[in-house]
């Protein structure tokens, strides 16, 4: 699990609950809980189980990528990993590319072996605080 950042939950909560103008009870009520529990929730005084943060996200009828967003939001990891990876199109080009049957299987052997190489790089780069330009690989 991620580690917790019950502020940063209920500001999520709060803000898809009132983008879809439902109010904390009707929440409560359509995800089965007691009506001050979202109150709870969005303040911060209670920290949700994972099959809660799912509970709510149902309720408000929330896609996939919301849905992920509000679970990793509470602390835990996403349905789908790549969904935090958003704001990063390469990364999440490069996983797809690494599922794809249709891409020979030698091809994304190479790709993985040139991801290893570049976080290897960037863990020499880490560990010895910084690196001059001409150290970086070029692409």
């Amino acid at each position: 699990m991620f580690e917790r950042a019950d502020a940063d939950f209920g500001s999520t909560l709060k803000r898809f609950r009132e983008a879809r103008r439902v109010s904390q009870s009707k929440l409560a009520e359509r995800a089965g809980f007691d009506h001050s529990y979202v109150s709870r929730l969005e303040s911060g005084a209670r920290t949700p189980t994972r099959d809660a943060v799912v509970q709510l996200a149902q309720a408000l009828d929330l896609t996939e990528v919301n849905q992920d967003e509000l679970l990793a939001s509470a602390g835990f990891l996403p349905r789908e990993v790549s969904s935090l990876l958003s704001s990063e199109p390469e990364i999440t080009e490069v996983l797809s590319l690494l599922r794809n049957d249709d891409v020979p299987e030698a091809y994304r052997d190479s790709m993985r072996q040139v991801l290893r190489l570049l976080a290897e790089q960037a863990r020499h780069v880490l560990r010895d605080g910084g690196t001059s330009q001409g150290d970086v690989v070029a692409a």
